[in-house]
């Protein structure tokens, strides 16, 4: 399961590899796939022991996320897309990684829609003095 999505011949992680790994990791020992060389190796590149506490948390976190799927009758590899690989990515040219869903600007579409200038828009209650709308 882990080998098919990540790969183990890297050298350094910053945080936020480190967590998402030790999270896969998790999800991977729930569903009877543990990779615990893998596991201790990232906690031996974490820069303090703190980034180790995180990286344990993630870790159970993402056990215990697989083992609810589990105890509702899931199946290992159902548990392992739904928890893991449904996170897709876009990479753009410039190396920005968005994951997909902030991918499309479908809220910048809607300035077209609105009615009216910005003038005929009221303003929030926090920003009328008495009751008036202060302009």
């Amino acid at each position: 399961m882990y080998d098919s999505t990540y790969t183990t011949d890297w050298d350094d992680l910053s945080r936020d590899e480190a967590l998402e790994r030790a999270y896969a990791l998790g999800v991977a020992a729930a569903c009877g796939d543990d990779n615990r060389q893998e596991y201790d190796a990232i906690k031996a590149v974490a820069a303090s022991s703190y980034d180790r506490s995180l990286i344990e948390l993630s870790f159970d976190q993402g056990r215990s996320d697989a083992l609810q799927l589990e105890a509702s009758g899931t199946e290992s590899a159902e548990i392992w897309d739904e928890l893991i690989e449904t996170t897709a990515i876009t990479v753009f040219d410039d190396g920005t990684v968005l994951p997909e869903l902030l991918d499309s600007a479908e809220l910048f579409d809607r300035f077209g829609q609105l009615d009216g200038p910005p003038a005929t828009l009221s303003k929030p209650s926090f920003l009328l003095r008495d009751g008036e709308d202060n302009e």
